[in-house]
């Protein structure tokens, strides 16, 4: 037998060789923990639950889990779960993670039979032989729990080291916190990205009419091509906004667009601002200039008022047309240039053809897509979102706030002729929102015409509050009559609004819109 002092020694060594591997254990364990924390750093939120519920299993030696994250209105909700059926009726889960939650605290029940939750029925018909629950905290903020559990009498909850689950637990909600947080930033920048993107789709072209949702077909048909488009219509119509939603929205986006007017120059000085000179080739053309056709190479040339072409002018551009060559002026080399030309005018060019002022070989190769622009006398239920669209754009330009229009004012702007189309309207609103004196757009005629009656002021102070719309509701009201009329089909609606289906979504949440 050994004497008293060699088993002490013994117990000593033997403590310190336990000492030793509970400290080896607890080095693997935190090297691990560092391990997990890399890989939950994933900015992707169903990786994140998925990894870290994975690895609460596995730290854990239990056969069941389930991760649950605090929604706004304060309840728990499930967000993954591993060998759980959804519809499975989690009594003991949920009474032990609320538990887990109002205390802040790990709660842990290492030998189920034994404790004051082995009669739940539960936890009978399962079989329960360990529960742990763990809370998410994260910035002072509970924001979900993690629970596992399992029916086998071995597992590592006995001597699990609790200070390095708080550990886990501690990254994992940071990570969730940051992965929700990555998720709400994007999708807030993609529901703040679609009203640009639909904006930036057709410009500032703004309508509901069913003649410019032709056209915006029209225009949605050439994007992605090279052919030559002719756009005619009234002056005012919006010709040269066509033309910029045709190429800032087509392939050739990336390239120039550049504008010119054709009865703006004198003969020679736009031949020169088109094609280019050389150094010499006439008085004042002291360097060599490069012309438009060679900058936009690539890219869009608009020509406005194509019917104002001089007859010498008109064979140029049909050579340009036909050979995509054309020559600086006093040069006599040929240079190549792959632009798209959109030309526009006002004029009947079929007519200017048959008077014999307009080629007619140059008007088929200019009109091979043609768009009719309509005045807007023929699409005067445009008039309320045009009117809409020009207030907030002078209301920022002039530091104003005006919202409100009396009924008086837009049957005004509904009824007049507007010859001079949108450009007149748009001049006309400019001036009524300089005289107005308030939050109310007024229309007094003798600020347009001196010898206007002066009693038949529109839009006075003393008007019924009943007899105005703000902005806001005269577009709800339109986008409830468009829904009624094509039955609630919310895809059709967007089609007729000339949104997507997204926005109309917004939109009809930001009203209240319900079909």
């Amino acid at each position: 037998m050994s004497d008293p002092k060699t088993r002490f020694l013994n117990s000593l060594g033997q403590a310190r060789q336990k000492s030793i591997e509970a400290l080896g254990r607890k080095h693997v364990a935190w090297e691990k923990l560092l391990e997990i924390s890399r890989q939950i750093s994933s900015l992707d939120l169903n990786s994140v639950l998925k990894l870290i519920l994975d690895h609460m299993i596995d730290m854990t030696g239990t056969c069941r889990g389930l991760l649950m994250l605090v929604e706004k209105n304060g309840s728990l909700g499930m967000v993954r779960a591993v060998n759980m059926e959804e519809n499975q009726d989690f009594h003991i889960s949920r009474s032990l993670t609320r538990q887990a939650i109002a205390e802040r605290r790990i709660i842990v029940v290492e030998d189920v039979p034994q404790s004051q939750v082995r009669d739940r029925h539960s936890v009978v018909d399962l079989g329960l032989k360990a529960i742990l629950a763990v809370p998410l905290i994260s910035r002072e903020k509970v924001i979900g729990v993690m629970y596992v559990d399992t029916d086998e009498n071995a597992h590592s909850l006995n001597d699990i080291d609790l200070a390095f689950v708080e550990a886990f637990a501690a990254q994992a909600a940071v990570a969730v916190d940051n992965a929700q947080l990555h998720l709400k930033l994007k999708q807030d920048y993609l529901f703040l990205k679609e009203p640009l993107d639909e904006a930036d789709r057709f410009d500032m072209i703004v309508y509901q009419s069913r003649g410019m949702q032709r056209i915006r077909h029209a225009i949605e048909k050439v994007l992605d091509n090279p052919i030559t488009v002719l756009v005619q219509g009234e002056s005012g119509t919006g010709k040269e906004l066509v033309a910029h939603a045709i190429h800032y929205q087509g392939s050739r986006k990336n390239k120039r667009f550049v504008a010119q007017n054709t009865g703006a120059l004198p003969d020679t000085l736009l031949e020169s601002e088109l094609f280019g000179h050389r150094k010499g080739s006439f008085s004042g053309a002291t360097a060599d200039k490069i012309g438009l056709f060679e900058i936009a190479n690539g890219g869009t040339v608009f020509l406005d008022e194509i019917g104002e072409a001089s007859p010498a002018m008109q064979v140029r551009l049909l050579r340009l047309l036909e050979t995509g060559t054309f020559r600086r002026v006093g040069d006599t080399t040929d240079r190549a240039t792959d632009v798209r030309i959109i030309a526009a005018t006002h004029r009947d060019l079929k007519a200017e053809v048959e008077k014999g002022t307009f080629r007619e070989d140059l008007f088929y190769r200019l009109s091979v897509f043609p768009i009719h622009l309509p005045p807007l006398r023929e699409r005067r239920e445009d008039i309320p979102l045009l009117v809409n669209h020009f207030i907030e754009e002078f209301n920022r330009k002039l530091h104003k706030s005006i919202h409100l229009i009396p009924k008086q004012v837009m049957d005004m702007l509904m009824n007049r002729d507007w010859k001079g189309n949108i450009r007149e309207l748009k001049n006309f609103l400019y001036r009524m929102m300089v005289l107005s004196p308030d939050d109310k757009l007024a229309y007094d005629p003798t600020w347009f015409d001196a010898e206007a009656d002066p009693t038949t002021v529109v839009g006075d102070e003393d008007a019924d509050d009943k007899t105005f719309k703000t902005l806001q509701e005269v577009e709800s009201d339109y986008i409830r009559y468009v829904l009624k009329a094509v039955n609630g089909n919310q895809s059709h609606a967007a089609r007729i609004l000339g949104m997507k289906r997204t926005t109309l979504l917004a939109r009809m949440k930001k009203y209240g819109i319900n079909v």
